[in-house]
């Protein structure tokens, strides 16, 4: 399964992600860089790694009395991660911890930020849109999970059977769906949140992951922590969809 956190640069970065360590624990592996689109995207993957703070707690016996101390620690971590940098200028990778300054995104994209050069930020992203762009463009597909806000306090959440199209199409909160893009079957879950996860196919190349997560993620990206769901033109044909009746 390919997971992780979705995020932009403020700007593409000049040059293409290169392999970088240091003394502070900070590195990054630049395992594959691949070109299509003749030579206008590029897509580069690996593994980046770095320390993050934690909290650790020691139990301490004395006589018959027990304590506890917190102490805090650095801790090495690693993560994977697929991008294009210098082209449309976004990271795919898993987020792990939260960094202890309130300016700096979280890690990894925190260090990121020092390999690329231009500041980067997670984004939220719009289950609703991806959504209709796969009914607009006339593409075989089906719907397995629907979330959205039913009201202000209330999250509703619909599972197989009960996650219909036509609720799809306004999914706020997340979406889960199989499509078929580029002769391929894509299975995955889209968050609000940012959180991008592809079960099926449980391996892409990376280059037909960046060609995925250029043509299809990208465009429903965005900085706007109060994204919301545009009114559908297209709403009747969803519902048609649902009831099993011919359009």
């Amino acid at each position: 399964m390919i997971a992780g956190q979705f995020a932009l640069l403020a700007e593409a970065a000049t040059d293409p992600l290169e392999n970088h360590h240091d003394q502070t624990g900070r590195a990054l592996e630049v395992e594959e860089t691949q070109t299509y689109l003749d030579d206008d995207l590029t897509i580069q993957s690996g593994m980046v790694a770095g320390e993050v703070p934690q909290e650790e707690e020691r139990v301490l016996l004395d006589d018959h009395e027990i304590e506890t101390e917190t102490r805090n620690v650095k801790r090495r971590v690693a993560s994977e991660w697929v991008a294009d940098v210098d082209g449309e200028g976004w990271i795919l990778a898993e987020c792990t911890h939260t960094s202890d300054l309130e300016h700096e995104p979280d890690w990894p994209f925190n260090d990121f930020s020092r390999f690329a050069g231009p500041e980067i930020a997670p984004v939220r992203l719009k289950p609703w849109q991806f959504v209709r762009n796969q009914r607009d463009a006339d593409r075989e597909w089906s719907v397995e999970m629907t979330t959205y806000e039913s009201n202000l306090n209330d999250t509703t959440i619909e599972w197989g059977h009960g996650a219909l199209k036509s609720k799809a199409t306004d999914a706020d909160v997340g979406v889960a769906l199989t499509t078929f893009w580029n002769d391929v079957h894509i299975r995955l879950v889209i968050y609000a949140s940012g959180y991008l996860a592809i079960w099926e196919p449980d391996e892409m190349k990376p280059e037909l992951l960046g060609r995925f997560i250029h043509e299809e993620i990208v465009p429903i990206a965005t900085f706007a922590d109060d994204a919301e769901v545009e009114e559908d033109q297209a709403a009747e044909q969803s519902t048609l969809e649902d009831s099993g009746a011919e359009a």
